[in-house]
C-alpha cells in the first residue's frame, strides 16, 4: 500500500490514466450540456485538475495526479473523483419518497432522476423486489427496462416526465426533465469561430437519428450523421433547432456568427515579387482569407497601363486581357464580394509584363 511502483506502472506504463482523462473529458461534456449550472460545478470541483492539464490533449494531468504516488493513496484519489463525478451527475441516495414511508423507500440509488439530457440515460436501483418501473410522458408510457438490481431509461422525447414505480404494497412518483441536446465539445473547442457567408458544421454531441432543422441565420440547413450543415447568411446570434418526426425539440442552441472578414488580394501566377513572366496574356486576381472559408468573389479592377495612355479603367471581370502588352500595370483598386457584402481592397499592386 505504500508502494508507488504499482500506481506509475497502472497509470503511466500501462496507459490507464489516458482512459480515465477521457471519462473525465465526457464528463465535463456531459456537464455542459446540462447548462452553465452543472458546467461551473464541474470546474469547480476539478479546479485544480483543469489547471494542470485535465482537458488537455497531453499526459501532463496523468503525472500529475499519480506520478509516484502510493498505492493506498491513488485508490483515496479514485473515490475522490467518483465521489466528484456522481455530484455533476445528479446521483442521488433515497432515505423516503412520495407515497412511502420515511424508513423505506422503493428508490435505493438514482442518477439523472432530477434532469437529463435527450439521450442520456435514467438509472434507478430499487431497493424491493418485483418492482415495476414505469415512465410516462403524457398519455404515453414506457416500461423501464432492468438489468440486475437497475432499472434504465433512455428518453425518445424532450419535456417533463414522471416516474413510477410500484411495489407490492408501496408506490412512488418522481418528475424529472429531458433537456433537449446541446452542441458537443465546447470544453475541447473553447472558442470556435462562424462567419456570414462561410459553410459551416456542427457536431452533436448526442446521438440523434435525424430531424427537422431550423435555423434562424440558414433556412438550408441540414442535418445527417450527427452533423448539422449551415451556412449564415447574416451575422448576430443563430439560433439551431432540431425536431423529430413529432415534433419533439431534440436540440435547442446557438452560436454567435461573426461578420465576414475583409478578404486579402493577391496577383496569380507572379514569377517574383511584382512581375510577371513574358507573353503572359492575361492577369488574374484573387480574393481570400486564410482561416475563413467564404466564397469571395472579384467583382470589378480598377487599373491603370502605364505604358499605354488610357488612363484609369475599369472592368467588371476578376482578370485583365493583357495580350500583346508589355510594361507596368497599375492595379489601383479591386472590389470583392461575398453572399451581399462588398469589399474594396485596401491595397493596390503595381505589375511588369517582362520583356
Amino acid at each position: 500500500p505504500f508502494g508507488y511502483s504499482v500506481t506509475d506502472a497502472f497509470f503511466i506504463s500501462n496507459d490507464k490514466g489516458k482512459g480515465l482523462q477521457t471519462s473525465l473529458k465526457q464528463v465535463a461534456e456531459h456537464a455542459d450540456r446540462l447548462g452553465p449550472k452543472q458546467l461551473q460545478l464541474f470546474n469547480d470541483l476539478f479546479a485544480d485538475d483543469i489547471e494542470n492539464g485535465l482537458l488537455d490533449n497531453d499526459e501532463h494531468w496523468i503525472k500529475w495526479k499519480f506520478k509516484h504516488v502510493p498505492a493506498s493513496m491513488a485508490e483515496t484519489l479514485l473515490n475522490e473523483i467518483v465521489l466528484r463525478v456522481r455530484l455533476i451527475a445528479g446521483d442521488l441516495e433515497f432515505k423516503g419518497g412520495k407515497g412511502g414511508n420515511a424508513k423505506q423507500s422503493i428508490v435505493e440509488y438514482a442518477t439523472n432522476l432530477d434532469y437529463l439530457v435527450y439521450g442520456d440515460t435514467l438509472k434507478v436501483k430499487s431497493s424491493l423486489e418485483n418492482v415495476i418501473a414505469t415512465v410516462f410522458k403524457g398519455a404515453d408510457s414506457i416500461s423501464m427496462a432492468k438489468r440486475g438490481d437497475y432499472h434504465y431509461f433512455v428518453p425518445t422525447t424532450t419535456g417533463s416526465h414522471t416516474l413510477t414505480l410500484r411495489g407490492r404494497t408501496i408506490e412512488e412518483q418522481y418528475t424529472f426533465i429531458v433537456l433537449p441536446a446541446q452542441i458537443a465539445n465546447r470544453t475541447q473547442k473553447a472558442f470556435i469561430t462562424y462567419f456570414e457567408g462561410a459553410p459551416s458544421t456542427l457536431e452533436l454531441g448526442t446521438v440523434i437519428s435525424g430531424g427537422r432543422v431550423s435555423c434562424n441565420c440558414d433556412s438550408a440547413a441540414t442535418y445527417s450523421n450527427s452533423t448539422l450543415r449551415f451556412t449564415p447568411a447574416r451575422d448576430g446570434w443563430c439560433t439551431l433547432q432540431l425536431r423529430g418526426a413529432n415534433g419533439i425539440l431534440l436540440l435547442n442552441d446557438s452560436v454567435y456568427v461573426q461578420p465576414t472578414p475583409r478578404p486579402y488580394f493577391k496577383v496569380k501566377g507572379l514569377v517574383t515579387g511584382d512581375k510577371l513572366p513574358a507573353g503572359t496574356s492575361e492577369l488574374a486576381l484573387e480574393a481570400f482569407h486564410p482561416s475563413v472559408p467564404a466564397d469571395y468573389q472579384v467583382a470589378s479592377i480598377t487599373y491603370e497601363k502605364l505604358s499605354a495612355s488610357n488612363g484609369d479603367e475599369t472592368i467588371e471581370s476578376s482578370t485583365l486581357d493583357l495580350a500583346d502588352y508589355q510594361g507596368a500595370v497599375w492595379i489601383k483598386k479591386v472590389v470583392a464580394k461575398a453572399g451581399d457584402q462588398t469589399f474594396e481592397s485596401d491595397q493596390n499592386f503595381l505589375i511588369t509584363i517582362e520583356p
